[in-house]
């Protein structure tokens, strides 16, 4: 898989997290949206500190 393939998973695994989060508070289930607020934020965190160069291969 090469970073680009990565990059996309991960922005689609962000937005699913982010819609998730607006469906829990939708039930008003406030822990499990801050809990998938807090994955989407780590998610995209870990994004920055990737390189995406189109060199790197990950496994």
């Amino acid at each position: 898989m090469n970073n680009d393939e990565t990059k996309k998973i991960l922005l689609a695994d962000i937005e699913y997290f982010r819609v998730k989060a607006g469906y829990y508070h939708s039930l008003r289930l406030f822990e499990a949206e801050k809990y998938a607020n807090s994955l989407a934020s780590n998610i995209e965190l870990a994004l920055t500190t990737m390189s995406f160069d189109g060199g790197m291969e990950t496994a």
